[in-house]
């Protein structure tokens, strides 16, 4: 099945997803992590385009999506422009796989705007409240990276960088599946170099609230949808404690337990055919 690039003004930003499948099909949105891309997701879309119709979004501030002021990069803005997002495309029932910051997202819309819409969400490694509940250690190693991304000379420099800083964590990629990671995330800078794919600024927002967000914790526990959690085992970003609690608040959830830090890449079979299991359910 092959991807189709698109591109949407939502919320007056240009966003660029992916898509893939027939556009009749039910939908499934997947949402990237923090510094990443929605090409991250080309394996599992792959696998799903038979049956779904599989929209893999750029947040803004990422890949090939308009760079913001920083205020559109906070958990509140982007919010919204999922909700903007979906309802540009008619999207009135959803399946969701959200990794790190996009399970986040998820969760939050699962459990709000988005509660009446979203029928299965798949949680990639990440707690309700991971600026509280991930170790210490995984947090600082995030504020240390993200703000501060290589200018280097060649594709290859980059690649050499994405397998440091992700390698160790990662769930096992293959040699051709870290040329993809590296290709579809990288960017010319103004010199002719070669940078990461995102605004550094987007860090400026992490954690960041107006303080009259409802409890994560809180909203976890009222979804409704049905719920799929994937966890590394060795993951600082959802450690055992913090999963153990979602698990005591969605006690029908099932789950996905992945030999790797944060975050499983959902590139295996193994990690993708219990999502395509829970989506058939």
């Amino acid at each position: 099945m092959e991807r189709v690039d698109r591109f949407r003004s939502v919320e007056g930003i240009e966003l660029h997803y992916s898509e893939w499948g027939d556009g009749s099909a039910p939908p499934v949105v997947c949402v990237h992590g923090l510094s990443r891309v929605g090409r991250d997701f080309d394996p599992i879309a792959r696998r799903l385009a038979g049956t779904y119709r599989v929209l893999c979004p750029d947040l803004p501030g990422r890949g090939l999506s308009e760079w913001c002021d920083p205020a559109a990069y906070t958990d509140e803005a982007l919010t919204e422009l999922v909700v903007g997002f979906c309802d540009a495309l008619g999207l009135e029932s959803v399946r969701w796989i959200g990794t790190s910051m996009g399970g986040g997202l998820g969760t939050a819309l699962a459990g709000g705007p988005l509660a009446d819409r979203i029928t299965h969400l798949v949680v990639n490694d990440i707690s309700p409240d991971p600026i509280h509940d991930a170790d210490e250690d995984a947090l600082a190693r995030i504020n240390e990276y993200v703000p501060q991304p290589p200018t280097v000379d060649t594709v290859t420099e980059l690649e050499a960088y994405y397998r440091e800083i992700y390698g160790p964590r990662f769930s096992e990629m293959t040699d051709a599946e870290w040329r993809r990671f590296t290709v579809t995330a990288a960017r010319r800078t103004d010199d002719g170099r070669i940078a990461p794919a995102y605004d550094p600024r987007i860090i400026e927002a992490l954690g960041e609230t107006n303080g009259s967000e409802a409890d994560p914790w809180a909203v976890w526990e009222g979804i409704t949808a049905d719920v799929c959690i994937v966890r590394g085992i060795d993951s600082g970003i959802l450690p055992q404690q913090p999963f153990e609690r979602m698990l005591d608040l969605q006690p029908d959830a099932e789950t996905i337990t992945v030999d790797c830090g944060h975050a499983p890449a959902l590139n295996t079979d193994e990690q993708i055919e219990p999502i395509v299991e829970f989506f058939a359910g």
